[in-house]
């Protein structure tokens, strides 16, 4: 019986490999949707993706055999220029050691992270959303406050827009956009849902939030984002479960801290970096946060 159960997972292990690669061998999509008029060329906007169907199956718009053509070879452009960008290292001799997350705040390629993300780094990397890979530069840090600015070639058309420096934002839901280490580095962001805490803490880095979340390695350097989509800090750390134990007896986890926004856009502005800031608006659903904060989002790499 266990190994009838194995040999099926390894047929589908084999064929979902196949389902991923394989459209780049199958037989032409002209040839399929011309055995019947009612098998057609649908094609998901959404996802970019042209399947065929019956017509009366189709969840989109139905299309030539000739632009269905055209989407599967961009289709597949796309995914082998994201596979080679992947793949090859970012300098020969380095290898990546570390990752953080960072997030466009300006134009002209301006993102913020942690310091101790990129502190110690010959080399720095930047990763969009999209796959885009490039070196950054390091143009300021702060030590005391954990902030890094990096310049980069890469632009986006997002950046982040941030509460205003003032703003009393305790006992409020918020959401994590970045890279947190789930057993090995994630490649696409991923959102982590909380709170901030009912009062502020001032520490060596300043005033901080705290934070009821699930904050891991990763995290680090990338933004807190309140219900109306607006960054009101800076994550940098979590909090040491067992130091707290020894001192204290009680068991806390899933308590992390960001540098607030009263450090963080003093920092920008020091550094000459203007961003956008908003009131609050209407509130947004995790699924609305998480898409409006992904085209501002980056993985930082760190390349020794």
């Amino acid at each position: 019986m266990r190994k009838h159960q194995a040999r099926n997972r390894a047929n589908r292990l084999s064929l979902a490999g196949c389902a991923f690669l394989g459209f780049s061998v199958m037989a032409p999509l002209s040839a399929k949707a011309n055995q019947s008029p009612d098998v057609v060329n649908c094609y998901d906007a959404k996802r970019d993706h042209v399947q065929i169907v019956l017509r009366s199956d189709c969840v989109g718009e139905v299309v030539s055999d000739e632009r269905a053509e055209a989407i599967k070879q961009r289709r597949i452009e796309r995914i082998r220029e994201k596979l080679e960008n992947q793949s090859k290292p970012l300098a020969p001799g380095k290898r990546l050691v570390s990752i953080g997350t960072g997030f466009f705040v300006a134009p002209g390629g301006v993102v913020l992270t942690n310091n101790h993300v990129v502190a110690s780094c010959p080399q720095v990397s930047v990763t969009t959303t999209a796959g885009q890979r490039l070196e950054a530069t390091i143009q300021a840090t702060s030590p005391a406050f954990d902030l890094a600015l990096l310049k980069t070639k890469l632009e986006s058309k997002v950046h982040a827009t941030f509460a205003r420096k003032n703003d009393q934002l305790t006992d409020l839901p918020i959401v994590l956009v970045g890279y947190p280490n789930q057993g090995i580095a994630p490649i696409k962001p991923l959102l982590t849902p909380g709170r901030t805490l009912q009062r502020y803490q001032v520490s060596r880095l300043g005033v901080m939030v705290p934070i009821r979340a699930d904050v891991r390695k990763g995290n680090s350097g990338g933004p807190v984002i309140d219900e109306s989509g607006r960054v009101i800090g800076v994550i940098t750390a979590k909090i040491d479960t067992v130091s707290t134990f020894k001192q204290t007896g009680k068991v806390v986890r899933d308590v992390g801290y960001a540098v607030s926004n009263s450090v963080v856009l003093g920092f920008l502005e020091n550094n000459q970096v203007t961003v956008t800031t908003a009131d609050v608006s209407k509130k947004n659903s995790e699924t609305e946060l998480f898409d409006g904060a992904k085209p501002y989002i980056v993985r930082v790499g760190c390349w020794q």
